[in-house]
């Protein structure tokens, strides 16, 4: 799939009213004391992609954590509410969408996190819009000296690499959004600060990441119900399942019907019950991050199965 890039540009500026400052009470004497603030304005753009006419992307939350000087931390967040951005139209009118803009306390930020909730896209090719499902939505960047927010004003521009992002699995049946940065830079005061395009040190800088599940039942793709025979032998195969650190993955299945929990990618079970439903719940893990998926087994009389009903 040959897809371009979108860019994340994260402004801060120092407030130009009120001298840049918040008044503050000073513990013990109820004096008010200055204190340094940033305004920080969130921006996003992007660049035309041959596959999609559109791409609608929902940002819920962006934070930023702050870290304090008696070794506690905070988290403040930028976007209030969540903004839903066409990406492709912003490139076609060549502008940005702001996401949100808010006023902080200058200092050190150790951690900016974004959160990516829902996308869909227009494919090209066809005009028919597709949901993109988001299984692991926050993009975690984690390095103390990119938030280093001194008096002036700083940029941090941050590219996500929409080929490497959206993964296609059976044939375009089902597309998937994971964050992949391909570069990252810092400005201050309209100088160079940092640049990052090495891929393999910006990995370092990016938090883990979730497993993306994908399952098949009988070979066939299951997104919420499957329909089959009782007592029919069901595979279960999760082995299409995605993790972009490439860490090794653990698989655990519960089959909703009282049957001891499987391991593995892969797992045979049948249902004994005649018209019963089934929670198939299967839980991967990273080693560091789970990921859960369930789908809905309904188990009925011979001539209900055999693929009849997926969803």
């Amino acid at each position: 799939m040959k897809m371009k890039i979108f860019v994340v540009c994260i402004i801060i500026g120092l407030l130009v009213f009120a001298c840049g400052c918040i008044e503050e009470k000073e513990e013990g004497t109820g004096a008010e004391v200055p204190v340094e603030t940033a305004l920080v304005t969130i921006q996003v753009t992007d660049k035309i992609t041959e596959t999609f006419d559109h791409v609608n992307i929902t940002f819920s939350e962006i934070k930023i954590h702050k870290q304090m000087d008696d070794d506690n931390a905070s988290w403040i967040t930028i976007t209030p509410t969540p903004t839903e951005v066409d990406l492709i139209s912003l490139n076609l009118s060549s502008i940005n969408a702001t996401l949100g803009v808010a006023e902080i306390e200058a200092g050190n930020y150790s951690k900016l996190w974004i959160n990516v909730t829902k996308a869909h896209g227009v494919l090209s090719s066809t005009g028919e819009t597709v949901n993109i499902t988001v299984p692991s939505g926050w993009l975690k960047i984690q390095q103390l000296h990119l938030f280093n927010l001194s008096k002036g004003n700083h940029t941090i521009t941050i590219d996500i690499d929409l080929e490497s992002s959206i993964h296609t699995f059976h044939g375009g049946e089902e597309y998937k959004f994971i964050p992949v940065i391909s570069s990252m830079e810092q400005h201050h005061e309209n100088q160079l600060k940092f640049q990052e395009h090495n891929h393999s040190q910006i990995k370092n800088l990016v938090g883990n990441r979730a497993p993306a599940i994908d399952i098949l039942v009988n070979g066939t793709l299951v997104k919420k119900n499957a329909w089959v025979n009782a007592n029919e032998s069901l595979e279960f195969n999760a082995s299409a399942t995605l993790d972009l650190d490439g860490d090794e993955l653990t698989f655990a299945w519960d089959f909703g019907d009282g049957s001891e929990i499987q391991t593995g990618a892969i797992a045979n079970h049948s249902f004994s019950d005649l018209e019963n439903n089934y929670k198939v719940t299967l839980t991967v893990s990273d080693g560091t991050d789970e990921a859960i998926a369930e789908i809905i087994i309904n188990a009925h009389v011979n001539g209900w199965g055999n693929g009849h009903g997926q969803g």
